[in-house]
């Protein structure tokens, strides 16, 4: 391992945890995964940049077409600011359960029926128009 891996590892490991939701301890204002359940946990509090270290780890090793994020607080800034980073990227459909599909639509810059049919089937049609 490189110098250079080994200080991002070092820099990814403050900032994402694998905690399974059954047996959290503490609330993650982001949590990502491929599933509603969200295992990775992300340790961002102000979204300072964190999160998109460990969205891009996400997306490197699992390469997903769906994601999911959500939050374990009432504070939703972080997922917002995943939200945004993940529309700049293109190319994934992101669920946020958390918010309306019309707010979470308008992000990714398609309707709300373009997403509803994306998160139904994200290899489809309308997964061309997320992105």
């Amino acid at each position: 391992m490189s110098v250079m891996q080994s200080v991002i590892r070092r820099i990814l490991s403050v900032f994402v945890e694998e905690t399974p939701v059954s047996g959290m301890t503490a609330a993650y204002n982001l949590r990502i995964g491929v599933t509603p359940e969200c295992p990775v946990a992300v340790n961002d509090p102000n979204g300072d940049g964190g999160f998109q270290l460990a969205i891009d780890k996400f997306l490197r090793e699992e390469n997903p077409d769906l994601i999911f994020l959500r939050s374990d607080t009432d504070d939703l800034s972080v997922v917002r600011k995943a939200l945004a980073y993940l529309s700049r990227r293109g190319q994934e459909v992101v669920v946020v359960e958390q918010l309306p599909d019309a707010e979470v639509a308008a992000a990714l810059g398609v309707g709300v029926r373009e997403y509803q049919s994306a998160v139904i089937n994200p290899n489809g049609d309308a997964a061309a128009l997320v992105g």
